[in-house]
């Protein structure tokens, strides 16, 4: 049995727990990552999705270092366009602040093919892999993570496992969830129209649809697409693959990015929300995925864990200045009390708004075009709208 000590433990090596190791390794702490996957095994480069990166996510991107590592991979969104079931019922976001813009795209492998180069240049951080948590005991002042042939004892251990995380299970933190009855298909590809870092959100009956700007190469336009719909449609239409959903996807995006040229990479998703009752145990720390996740409606969920660790480093800057230990209970519970509420808003805004678009009678839909042309129209409204899509509210 290998027996390690540190100060910070992650569970978890997706881009939140990578993330998290990032941003907190700047005060010197010793930090072990410890994943239940294989890394040369985690198949990041076959992973399709993309991530936005709002502006104000960027702003701490910018404090850590980090954004000047990954701008270059990044497509700017300038403009929003959402439209409600016609494109006559649109609203216009565009951004109102100078040098700034309403986020950013990038490749999922792209950060975190990045994140895992830099981390693995620091001498305080050390990646296990391959080890499952089996157990979380507790010495005097030690959090101590069990895997099988090995023990890590820590400070405080860090829950970044994503949505079916073994640490919440393991500790039996109580959670409110909802499944939807819609899956996702997410796809990257090629397009004959620019999409002048343009994004799109187009809310049909049976779910939305967006279109995200993707960093062009070898000067192909490229867009991101993310469709929630009914799972036995998506799934015919994912297996099928070929003619039958390039023609499918022509009908609902053409218009807008020019026909579908080539479909690069696609995979598909059960669509669900949750959120724990809270957001810490004793010692423990949940962040990210492990902590909420919410419907893509809005497209701020990696946003969200995003603000979980910018807490995180805020907190424990205040607490390694004055000397103190992380992981006592008063850090555990201003974490929670500095991150929940938000996570809490937006999981019932998405959820709403997701329910409000699906609606599809002569009053609702009478009513979302009443309430889109009175929005396109108010541009107060809208910079609100749009400070809180760039993580600025």
């Amino acid at each position: 049995m290998k027996e390690i000590n540190c100060d910070i433990l992650v569970v978890g090596s997706g881009m939140t727990g990578l993330l998290t190791a990032y941003a907190i390794s700047s005060f010197g702490y010793k930090i072990v990552i410890v994943d239940q996957k294989r890394m040369e095994h985690k198949n990041i480069k076959t992973d399709s999705r993309t991530t936005a990166i709002s502006e104000g996510s960027k702003v701490f991107f910018e404090k850590i270092g980090f954004w000047k590592k990954i701008s270059s991979y990044t497509e700017p969104i300038k403009k929003i366009k959402v439209i409600d079931r016609k494109p006559k019922n649109n609203i216009n976001f565009f951004n109102y602040q100078d040098k700034r813009n309403l986020g950013y795209i990038v490749r999922n492998y792209n950060i975190i093919s990045l994140l895992i180069k830099l981390l693995k240049k620091n001498k305080n951080i050390t990646f296990y892999d391959n080890f499952k948590i089996l157990r979380i005991d507790y010495t005097s002042e030690k959090v101590v993570g069990v895997f099988k042939n090995l023990n890590v004892s820590a400070d405080i251990l860090i829950a970044a496992d994503g949505k079916n995380s073994s640490v919440r299970n393991l500790l039996r933190v109580p959670l409110f969830k909802k499944i939807y009855s819609d899956s996702a298909l997410v796809l990257t590809l090629n397009h004959l129209f620019a999409h002048n870092s343009t994004a799109y959100e187009i809310f049909y009956k049976t779910g939305p649809l967006a279109i995200l700007p993707m960093k062009s190469k070898k000067n192909k336009h490229s867009s991101s697409i993310v469709w929630s719909n009914n799972p036995l449609y998506l799934k015919s239409l994912f297996e099928e693959g070929g003619s039958l959903l390039k023609e499918t996807l022509n009908e609902k995006i053409s218009e807008f990015i020019g026909p579908v040229q080539k479909i690069l990479t696609k995979q598909m998703f059960p669509l669900s929300s949750h959120i724990n009752r809270k957001f810490y145990s004793k010692r423990v720390l949940f962040i990210g995925d492990s902590a909420h996740s919410i419907h893509p409606i809005a497209g701020q969920g990696w946003n969200l864990g995003v603000k979980d660790i910018k807490n995180l480093y805020d907190l424990t800057n205040d607490h390694s200045s004055l000397g103190l230990s992380l992981g006592s209970n008063n850090f555990c519970k201003e974490y929670n009390e500095n991150s929940y509420y938000n996570a809490f808003q937006l999981y019932q805004i998405t959820d709403k708004l997701n329910a409000i678009f699906k609606k599809n009678n002569l009053s609702s839909n009478g009513l979302r075009s009443i309430g889109f042309s009175f929005i396109e129209k108010n541009n107060n409204l809208k910079k609100i709208i749009t400070n809180f899509a760039m993580g600025f509210s």
